[in-house]
């Protein structure tokens, strides 16, 4: 907006020039002005000083160098549009369109200069007076016609730096009115805050395809960043982003302590219970399956770290460098034992101490590592049971067995002695027991009955018709020798031994079997004799015993009587034996029998093998003695066979099994004990108190010791 006082150029959102401070309009910006109309004539909103200042149309001519009076102002339009009007003047020479005051070019019919601002229809003195009587402002720098002003490159962003900063609207000190006064400070404040030289210097706009192309290359180097960092990452540190970047950190910040915004883990924010300690991080190498160790340590900055462990090192200590902290990666290989294991899961910790700068020695508390290791295995076939005895002979015991997935580096241990494996982990040995030798009570016969046993009966007795036959007696049964009964307990003289077999390999759960050896016990020998008493008895004088005895066993048989001799017994495999007797005379003799094996109690049966008399009871009952007149010499022992007969009654019933034997009184106080093995007789409970006539051999004396014992071949009724 021009002004109507001075004909400076203001703001349209002014309502007092800036200059000059005279009045700009009459309505303040109210409905209806000029502002208003030409907005609505234009068609455009009113934008307040952003707006482009209306500049006029065509050139003033005549204007008066007072103040528009209102008379001068034509009548407003019917529309309402307020439009000033200046009258008309006489047009100037082109020789004369120079500004008096400052010598520059003047628009054409314009009152004022577009440089200086005075009026050039003025004096310069006169110009200079009235200017004195206004109050004081800044010197306006002089405007370029309207000519100067391209407005295409004006509409690109292009602006004449020498003409705009030599046009410096002046400040006025004084303004009319609040509202005057601060849309000044306003527009002072952005004609401040403006720099055109500034924005001048800023680069130009890029276009769009450079802006495409630059994010491409940016994106394309990240990607690349990437890349590479993965590959470093896999190659170096087992594929841990965390620890390649905390490597690179350590490598820019080997002088961390100088810097002051280096990470450092031993710094003053660090709390005591920090250092000398240890974190653990587990790694594996992909390519090699070996698993390692990152021991994150905070010691002091210059303190030695010093690892103990029971694997070679080329190195076994470090120098923390700086930063009071230092990183070792270290096979887990090193910590395991290196020796057998008995359990599969084992805990380990590390053995590290610290050795600060002035000598002193710290236990660093790092924390315990679990790590589950393999378990070998082994077969052992021999011996095929977790129990074996000791042999009688203390011979040595084979043991055999197979590592399975032998790989060279597993050893094989017999009671912590190592013995030979082959290629393909077979592997063989023997232990030979210590204390192999055990006493066992001696057994003790039990006898079934209280018969003897070496009573007979005679095959070739005629029975005696005098004799009553008993109604209820039957058939005597076969009569077998037994194995007698035996007390097993055992006493130990030695003790029981084990056979430890072991598989080891270092850093790995022993394969172990614990196989038992009891000390050799004597055993108690199998041994059975299979003849019944009529195999016992032969007219001939030969007798073959039968048996069964442990197999391997030597069976051997004697006789009291020098009239029985035996021949050569043989054993089968199955142990079963025979044995051939001979018997010279008339009578009932005692064998006994014995079968022998080492580790075994001798085996042992007896007998009565007998010879009937092979002439008739009338011839022998003739040949025999009186034992009623001999009996003294019998009791005494000085008679101790022979063939006797006598007659007594029958007063008592011994035994029926396996033979008959009852008592005979001959007479008072003198009484004989009778082995019925007569053929043809029998003697039952309805024979007591029956007289009897028995002609018989004298066998020896009773059980008792006193009673002269007869095995009777013949009976008869009296």
């Amino acid at each position: 907006m021009v002004c109507k006082e001075c004909g400076s150029y203001n703001a349209e959102n002014l309502s007092v020039c800036k200059v000059c401070g005279a009045k700009l309009r009459d309505d303040d910006m109210g409905a209806g002005s000029a502002q208003a109309a030409n907005s609505a004539e234009d068609g455009k909103p009113s934008r307040d000083f952003v707006k482009a200042p209306s500049w006029p149309k065509s050139a003033y001519s005549g204007a008066p160098e007072t103040t528009i009076s209102s008379s001068s102002v034509e009548a407003p339009a019917s529309s309402g549009a307020f439009r000033p009007t200046i009258p008309p003047r006489a047009a100037a020479s082109a020789s004369a369109a120079t500004c008096p005051h400052c010598g520059k070019p003047l628009l054409s019919d314009a009152p004022f200069c577009a440089y200086c601002g005075q009026r050039v229809d003025e004096e310069p003195e006169a110009a200079s007076a009235v200017a004195s009587a206004r109050p004081a402002a800044q010197q306006q720098p002089a405007r370029g016609t309207y000519a100067d002003y391209d407005f295409e490159d004006e509409e690109e962003g292009e602006f004449d730096d020498e003409e705009d900063e030599a046009y410096q609207p002046p400040k006025q000190t004084k303004r009319g009115g609040k509202l005057a006064r601060r849309e000044a400070e306003d527009l002072d404040e952005y004609d401040d805050e403006y720099d055109e030289e500034e924005y001048d210097d800023m680069p130009h706009k890029r276009g769009k395809g450079t802006t495409i192309i630059f994010w491409g290359l940016i994106a394309l180097l990240l990607a690349l960043i990437a890349i590479f960092g993965m590959y470093i990452a896999k190659k170096n540190f087992d594929g841990d982003i965390g620890k390649m970047f905390a490597s690179i950190g350590s490598v820019f910040n080997k002088n961390g302590s100088e810097d002051v915004n280096a990470d450092d883990p031993g710094s003053s924010t660090d709390s005591e219970s920090q250092m000398y300690t240890a974190t653990i991080t587990e790694s594996t190498d992909q390519s090699t399956g070996e698993v390692w160790y990152d021991i994150d340590i905070a010691a002091p900055t210059g303190s030695a770290i010093r690892v103990i462990t029971d694997a070679t090192l080329t190195n076994d200590t470090a120098t923390v460098a700086a930063n009071n902290r230092i990183i070792l990666h270290i096979a887990r290989d090193v910590f395991m034992p290196n020796a057998p294991v008995d359990n599969e899961v084992v805990t380990i910790t590390p053995n590290i101490q610290v050795i600060s700068p002035d000598g002193t020695t710290t236990q660093l508390t790092v924390p315990e590592i679990t790590v589950t290791v393999p378990t070998l295995s082994m077969s052992v076939t021999e011996p095929a049971t977790d129990v074996v005895n000791a042999t009688v002979d203390n011979s040595p015991i084979a043991i055999m067995g197979q590592v399975n997935d032998y790989d060279g580096e597993i050893a094989v241990f017999v009671n912590d002695e190592q013995v030979y494996v082959d290629s393909t982990g077979l592997f063989t040995a023997s232990y030979t027991p210590k204390a192999t030798t055990s006493v066992v009570t001696a057994p003790t016969a039990t006898p079934e009955t209280t018969a003897d046993p070496n009573a007979t009966t005679d095959p070739n007795a005629t029975p005696d018709p005098n004799a009553t036959p008993d109604p209820n007696a039957t058939e005597e049964p076969e009569t077998t020798v037994d194995e007698p009964a035996v007390d097993d307990t055992a006493i130990s003289s030695g003790g029981t031994e084990t056979i430890t077999i072991e598989a080891r390999k270092n850093n790995c759960v022993t394969a172990r079997k614990v196989i038992t050896v009891e000390p050799y016990v004597v055993q108690t020998m199998s041994f059975t004799l299979n003849n019944d008493t009529t195999s016992l008895s032969s007219e001939e004088g030969t007798v073959t015993l039968t048996g069964t005895v442990t197999p391997g066993a030597v069976v051997t048989a004697t006789s009291p009587s020098s009239d029985v001799t035996f021949g050569q017994a043989t054993v089968s495999e199955t142990g079963t034996f025979t044995l051939v007797v001979s018997v010279a005379k008339v009578g009932a003799f005692d064998v006994s029998l014995v079968g022998k094996l080492e580790g075994y109690y001798d085996g042992t049966a007896t007998a009565v093998v007998e010879r009937p008399p092979s002439v008739s009871s009338s011839a022998f009952k003739k040949a025999a003695l009186d034992l009623a007149k001999n009996y003294e010499k019998i009791t005494s022992g000085a008679t101790t066979s022979g063939d006797f007969v006598f007659t007594g009654k029958v007063t008592e019933i011994i035994a029926a099994d396996p033979y008959t034997i009852f008592r005979v009184q001959i007479s008072e106080g003198v009484e004989v004990i009778v082995v019925n093995r007569s053929a043809k007789s029998t003697i039952n409970s309805a024979d007591l108190k029956e007289k009897k006539q028995i002609a018989g051999t004298l066998k020896g004396l009773y059980t008792d010791g006193t009673t002269p014992y007869v095995w009777g071949w013949f009976i008869w009724n009296k």
